[in-house]
């Protein structure tokens, strides 16, 4: 009964991850058609692209966290196992256990500083300080609201690594 309720968590947060990556995927190319844009109006026309800047940091963000969680599903995030590898299976089961509920914990505090701190930028109206131009006075709620979105998907993640840890180490 649990194996089958995490299998169906898992196959739901995987989707949810892919569609992410592939949010997060798509802006790092519209970010990089703007910097070229821009660049090339700057050297070219002398005429660059009004808040681009500030544009490029906000989509920035967007990018590094809905990557997160896809790239823990596929365990690409650095690890080091020098010490642990010289352990038992077991030990080094319930160390993965550990950090999985570690992870879980910093990400569960991030996440929930991050929804408070969507509501606070939303409420006082806080924008870039961008000039005049396209990008100009852009509202940031938004995009700490997807922020906390990803940041929650990456917690979901954790939360299977964990479980999936936890049956291995009970197992071993």
């Amino acid at each position: 009964m649990v194996r089958r309720i995490v299998g169906s968590l898992d196959h739901f947060i995987l989707a949810i991850s892919r569609l992410f990556n592939t949010i997060g995927v798509s802006i790092l190319l519209v970010m990089m058609f703007l910097v070229a844009t821009d660049v090339f109006l700057r050297y070219i026309f002398n005429s660059p692209i009004e808040g681009t800047y500030e544009a490029i940091e906000l989509m920035m963000a967007l990018v590094f966290c809905y990557g997160i969680a896809y790239t823990q599903r596929h365990k690409g995030h650095v690890s080091v196992n020098l010490i642990t590898c010289k352990l038992s299976e077991k030990k080094q089961a319930i160390i993965k256990c550990l950090v999985s509920l570690i992870s879980l914990g910093l990400f569960v505090l991030i996440t929930w500083q991050s929804f408070l701190k969507s509501s606070v930028t939303f409420d006082s109206g806080e924008t870039t300080y961008g000039g005049v131009g396209p990008f100009g006075h852009i509202p940031i709620s938004p995009f700490v609201y997807l922020t906390s979105a990803a940041c929650l998907t990456f917690c979901l993640e954790l939360l299977v690594d964990f479980i999936t840890s936890l049956t291995e180490a009970v197992r071993k």
